[in-house]
């Protein structure tokens, strides 16, 4: 028998990890019973039960990847001989079952408390060390508690022993002699612990697709309890753990929600009133509720598209289109990240989480979107990927009622790249499906092939798909950084007209209102077309055309004032022609009760997590010392607040939006947390 470190080394850690499921699965039995809702069948957790295992083999394997590596590099294997093994391994097996159990504990705990499973909120509960110590003496049984980890500790203590003794068969000391083996079965031996290990990797990614398994993954479950079932406590805290101080009490937000209720439209709050942004706008007399079509179109910057003043000629088919609908030509998304984008689309508020985004938040999924009050239209989500990319399905899922996700897997065209199915069969899908619809319909496209590795298909081109031809020398000035970017920028605009092309043949036509937006800009140069400023104060980063088209419904026209992506969703919903509830920071963008406060807020453009405004031709900065731009002087990267005399008009402009910027960033913030949907608030 071979006594090396390696093969023992991986059994202790497969037993290991077996131990911490089978203690995940035992507790996530005995937690299910305990908080059971009076009339939840166990048939209705079946399915949670076995995500979480999931999680728990996932937690499990990754828990003991350090201690199983550590022991197989060579300089530490030949000095962990067993009696030394023994003691490393002790420290591990105890270290981690005392983490597990305190998860276990903490987790029952809070949710009892908060009806949720372990979070990273559990740090902001015990920021007053007396007072947290003195609600946990007062509130659970600790003495009962700590007795029963110590007999957990115990038990593990045992556990360790026989596995030990099963690993080594008895053997102290490496007494015995190594026994030669021959090459074959030495082989065969190497071969079986690699795949060993490839298997717990697998296990530790936790799904055969292109992302891991993520806590979004339990939002798809029938019910808020089975969702919570299935969350392993120690993968919940390390979800929320980033997000930790990335939220807005009412405390915090109370001095300023008037000052945003204002710009919504709102009267002032009266003493002891709760925050709220609810406002109802009714629904338009005499107009029947259309259909909807919102392509969310990758990398869509304005300054490379032919109807904002591009001379490449680039964009030929958007720009037909925005002859013949209504352009907003300065739609501005918040920040240059898709998953932003796509959040402030569907959520109407902007994403101002500076450590990472507010889709991958556990906190901010469950969001009162404008998209929920299409009650009586059918819903769909179409990406050529997958939506669990930066956890948007959480987003999805439990913000919107039975919202149907055509994603890859479920599509039928094949895969192109790492992002899926082209743009050009996922919105061949979307039509085929939307022709069959026998009632109204809201949809969101979210393309991707404007996007690294920028590829398009061979079948395409040899369907018509022939850019222009363009020297770099051409591209450069106009913020094109390879022929590869230009040519899938062109695709994007080829992918719509081939979209509108098959859908003008449909019946559905006449009675959808089609909108196209980028998710964001792109940095750049951007030519002489458009000002300096644009790529000096990274304007282009979130400067994106919004097209509404509608030729039955919505007059062509050309808009110039600032829009903002949040105002998507409202603007949708009045040309829609239903009635809704608006709980967020969007405003329609065609009520005139707002024309005089068009303003667009931006977020990390100028520096990180940076707040600004762009108002009228100026650019406000949030920082110390507060900055103004002029977008349209020559030398717009120079502070109009910085002089020795500041213009009376510039005075003007930052005494009256400087604090609009930080209120409305607050505002922000506090509704990613405090935007629940609103039935679940009781309204």
């Amino acid at each position: 028998m071979i006594r090396s470190a390696l093969r023992p080394a991986l059994r202790l850690s497969l037993a290991f990890a077996a131990l911490l499921c089978l203690t995940g699965l035992v507790s996530r039995v005995v937690f299910a019973a305990w908080f059971l809702p009076s009339g939840t069948g166990w048939s209705e957790l079946l399915p949670a039960l076995v995500l979480g295992a999931r999680f728990d083999l996932r937690v499990a394997l990754a828990s003991v990847v350090l201690p199983w590596f550590i022991t197989t590099l060579p300089w530490l294997r030949s000095r962990l001989s067993p009696p030394r093994a023994r003691a490393f391994w002790w420290a591990c097996w105890m270290t981690m079952s005392l983490v597990w159990a305190a998860g276990v504990v903490f987790d029952a705990g809070h949710y009892a408390y908060l009806s949720q499973r372990l979070s990273a909120v559990l740090l902001s509960l015990a920021r007053d060390g007396e007072e947290a110590a003195g609600m946990v003496w007062q509130s659970y049984p600790v003495i009962r508690i700590v007795l029963g980890a110590a007999v957990w500790l115990v038990v593990c203590h045992v556990a360790f022993r026989g596995v030990w003794l099963w690993v080594y068969r008895g053997a102290a000391v490496p007494s015995e002699p190594v026994v030669p083996m021959a090459r074959g079965p030495r082989w065969r031996l190497a071969g079986l612990e690699v795949l060993i290990v490839l298997l717990c990797g697998l296990g530790i990614h936790g799904k055969f697709s292109q992302y891991p398994l993520r806590w979004s993954d339990a939002v798809v479950l029938p019910t808020a309890y089975s969702q919570q079932i299935a969350l392993n406590p120690l993968h919940n805290l390390y979800d929320t753990w980033t997000f930790r101080s990335q939220r807005l009490d009412d405390v915090a937000m109370r001095p300023d929600v008037n000052v945003i209720r204002q710009f919504v439209g709102l009267p002032p709050l009266g003493a002891g009133e709760p925050i709220s942004f609810l406002r109802t706008v009714p629904q338009l007399a005499g107009r029947a509720p259309q259909n909807v079509v919102l392509v969310l179109l990758e990398s869509f910057a304005g300054h490379k598209t032919g109807a904002l003043g591009s001379p490449l000629g680039a964009t030929p088919s958007f720009d037909a289109l925005s002859r013949e609908g209504l352009l907003f030509t300065r739609m501005m998304s918040a920040h240059g990240h898709t998953a932003r984008g796509v959040f402030a689309t569907v959520t109407s508020m902007p994403d101002v989480s500076m450590e990472s985004t507010a889709s991958r938040n556990p906190a901010a999924t469950n969001q009162q979107t404008i998209v929920n009050e299409f009650k009586d239209h059918k819903k769909f989500y179409f990406i050529g990927g997958s939506t669990s990319w930066a956890n948007v399905r959480g987003v999805l899922n439990a913000s919107i009622d039975d919202l149907d996700i055509y994603e890859l897997g479920r599509l039928k065209s094949p895969s192109v790249d790492v992002w899926g199915v082209s743009d050009n069969n996922l919105f061949r899908e979307a039509n085929e499906l939307f022709r069959d619809q026998k009632k109204p319909f809201f949809a969101i496209v979210q393309t991707s092939g404007n996007h690294r590795p920028y590829s398009i298909p061979d079948e395409d081109r040899a369907a018509g798909f022939k850019p222009v031809p363009r020297t770099m020398a051409e591209l450069q000035p106009h913020g094109f950084i390879s022929i590869k970017e230009y040519e899938a920028f062109v695709y994007l605009d080829w992918c719509i007209g081939q979209f509108m092309e098959r859908a003008r043949k449909e019946a559905y036509f006449d009675n959808t209102v089609f909108a196209f937006v980028g998710d964001h800009g792109i940095i750049g140069a951007t030519g002489p077309h458009m000002p300096a400023s644009w790529r000096d104060l990274a304007i282009t980063q979130g400067h994106t055309p919004l097209l509404v088209y509608a030729p039955k419904l919505v007059k062509p026209k050309r808009v110039d004032s600032w829009a903002q992506q949040v105002d998507v969703m409202p603007t949708l919903a009045s040309l829609a022609g239903i009635g809704y509830r608006n709980t967020t920071l969007g405003r329609d963008l065609l009520d005139p009760q707002f024309d005089t406060t068009r303003v667009a807020f931006t977020f990390q453009f100028t520096g990180p997590a940076e707040l600004g405004l762009l108002v009228d031709h100026y650019m406000l900065v949030d920082r110390k010392p507060p900055a103004v731009y002029d977008i349209l002087a020559t030398d717009p990267k120079r502070n109009l607040l910085a002089g020795p005399v500041v213009a009376p008009e510039v005075k003007q402009l930052n005494d009256t939006w400087a604090h609009f910027t930080q209120a409305y960033g607050k505002a922000a913030l506090y509704l990613q947390t405090h935007n629940a949907r609103l039935q679940e608030r009781g309204r």
